[in-house]
């Protein structure tokens, strides 16, 4: 009798059959964090301005509360600070920001600054 049919049998159920499971590309996200590092609230982001302005219009997000006089940061995709902002105004979804040090970019991230970052943004020029 052939004990090596029913042997290949009990290894393969016991081993299970191996499959490669494909998953769909993850889009890479310009402001996703590294794991373990803190995470900023985002406030929105900066819209489109005159460069020479010296405030600037952000778009916020929905179900965000931003106050007059409260200072928020934007940063680029690498998630370096570009300016210290602080809020003038509100109207609706759209927050109006005093360029206090740095020079924000059109489409940058605007969040709550943490200790670190809050930090990184004092090297920026006023």
């Amino acid at each position: 009798m052939n004990h090596f049919r029913p042997v290949c049998l009990l290894l393969a159920l016991l081993t299970g059959c191996a499959t490669t499971k494909t998953t769909p590309a993850e889009e890479t996200n310009p402001f996703a964090l590294p794991a373990g590092s803190p995470r900023n609230v985002r406030v929105g982001f900066v819209q489109g301005f005159p460069l020479t302005s010296l405030s600037v219009p952000v778009l916020l997000l929905p179900g965000t509360v931003v106050q007059e006089k409260m200072i928020i940061v934007s940063r680029d995709p690498r998630l370096n600070p570009t300016a210290v902002l602080e809020v003038t105004g509100v109207r609706g979804r759209i927050a109006v920001a005093r360029i206090v040090r740095g020079q924000p970019q059109p489409r940058d991230e605007v969040v709550l600054p943490s200790t670190d970052l809050s930090e990184r943004s004092q090297e920026l020029a006023p």
